[in-house]
């Protein structure tokens, strides 16, 4: 008599990634910090606090990658082949 009835798949999970964003002072600028992945905003929103707890940020925001819109990209750049 086996133990395992049936094989269940696992249901699959999507990850998105986010492009996290810091500022150390009011005056400073935003800089890019690292980037993360989650299955949700809310995830994410949690992981980010957690990995970039480092320094006491005035100001922290993420976006989502696929909605990143790039103005020039690197084969914009004239001479690049």
């Amino acid at each position: 008599m086996s133990l395992v009835k049936a094989k269940i798949p696992l249901p699959v999970t999507t990850y998105d990634y986010y492009e996290v964003f810091a500022r150390e002072n009011r005056d400073g600028p935003l800089a890019h910090i690292g980037c993360l992945s989650a299955p949700n905003p809310e995830l994410a929103l949690s992981h980010a606090r957690l990995m970039y707890s480092e320094k006491p940020w005035v100001e922290m925001c993420m976006v989502r990658r696929d909605d990143v819109v790039p103005i020039i990209a690197p084969n914009d750049i004239l001479g690049a082949a």
